[in-house]
């Protein structure tokens, strides 16, 4: 696996502003979507990676995107994550 120097998180109530989020975010950044996740009550979130520019360009251009849809509830970019949180995550293994 790559080495990680970033990761984003972007929470929104409901599915829709998710789905643009994320897409734009693809689209604005050279990021990876690692996962998406109902939180609950309506919320949802979803997971990327890249470089700490990327990243932080790409959770930018997808709030943007998100809260003019709908309601963005949080957004978290960090730098350099420790090794752990990648056990949190549900991802493949290649």
């Amino acid at each position: 696996m790559a080495i990680k120097h970033a990761i984003g998180i972007l929470e929104t109530k409901g599915f829709a502003p998710l789905v643009l989020g994320a897409d734009t975010a693809v689209k604005a950044a050279n990021v990876d979507v690692v996962e998406w996740r109902q939180v609950g009550s309506g919320y949802v979130s979803f997971v990327i990676e890249g470089d700490v520019a990327a990243v932080r360009a790409a959770i930018d251009a997808a709030t943007d995107a998100a809260s003019r849809i709908g309601e963005v509830i949080s957004q978290l970019v960090i730098p350099r994550p420790v090794d752990e949180l990648d056990a949190s995550f549900n991802r493949k293994t290649k």
